[in-house]
């Protein structure tokens, strides 16, 4: 369009000049001096012509390299805007899977914390009518248990997770003999004792001595003795310690005052 205009002023400029050398050669003959003239005016007005124009050459150059920048630009922010809504759409897509996730997360923890408090109440109860060797193991994992489950930071994986392995670790107490040293309430005296489980069948305490030897009664809540099984409950805690082969041994299971009253008749 720029070139168009200079072409037209041009055209217009020289049909000016020609009819203005017609008047001119019409009235008087032209003279040296004013041909000279007159081509020095034409050429001038050809080089700022050609000035012009070539400013207006880069002027377009210029526009239309800005012209091309902007088309890439608003190319660059079409894309963004429909990666941008694709974004959006996942996110709300995502969002809304995870509110049914939340959802049914709530509801699986407003039924199951319930039913874990229950269980561990009924696991400390169970707990308190065990043996006393196994009710003093398990009362600090009982302990922690607790903890977990009123802990507020703490989310349902890890509650059920501690419940079961405090469940899974009182089960275990029951199939295994275990020992140990303790003081014990003997006769109204503290004496210290060897202590062995049966799993959850009885409870023997052995002297120091290895003499005198006593089984854990449920009914009346106390040690009983039974001295005659003192050298079988020692051969088992041997057993169990690894420092004694394995051998058959008989334990007195039943009451113990009945076994006491057995073995004196």
């Amino acid at each position: 369009m720029n070139l168009l205009f200079y072409f037209l002023v041009s055209m217009c400029f020289s049909v000016f000049v020609g009819f203005f050398t017609l008047s001119a050669s019409a009235e008087t003959p032209p003279s040296a001096s004013m041909l000279q003239q007159t081509a020095e005016k034409a050429v001038e007005v050809r080089r700022e012509s050609q000035k012009l124009a070539d400013s207006w050459a880069k002027e377009e150059t210029d526009l239309l390299l800005e012209i091309q920048t902007l088309e890439q630009e608003l190319e660059t922010l079409k894309w963004r805007r429909e990666k941008t809504a694709a974004y959006m759409k996942d996110l709300e897509e995502k969002m809304t899977t995870l509110k049914a996730k939340e959802q049914a997360a709530d509801e699986i923890r407003n039924e199951l914390e319930p039913f874990l408090d229950q269980t561990l109440q009924k696991l400390k109860e169970f707990s308190e009518n065990d043996l006393p060797m196994l009710a003093e193991i398990q009362a600090p994992r009982l302990r922690s248990v607790a903890e977990i489950l009123n802990n507020a930071d703490a989310n349902i994986v890890q509650k059920t997770r501690s419940l079961l392995e405090a469940t899974t670790h009182a089960l275990e107490y029951g199939y295994f003999p275990e020992p140990d040293e303790a003081e014990v309430e003997i006769d109204g005296r503290l004496i210290r004792v060897q202590r062995l489980n049966v799993g959850r069948l009885a409870l023997f305490a052995l002297s120091g001595d290895a003499r005198d030897a006593w089984k854990w009664h449920f009914e009346t809540g106390r040690y009983e003795p039974v001295p005659h099984f003192a050298r079988s409950i020692q051969a088992v805690i041997q057993i169990t310690e690894r420092s004694r082969l394995v051998s058959l041994v008989e334990l007195p299971v039943g009451p113990a005052r009945e076994l006491v009253e057995e073995i004196s008749q």
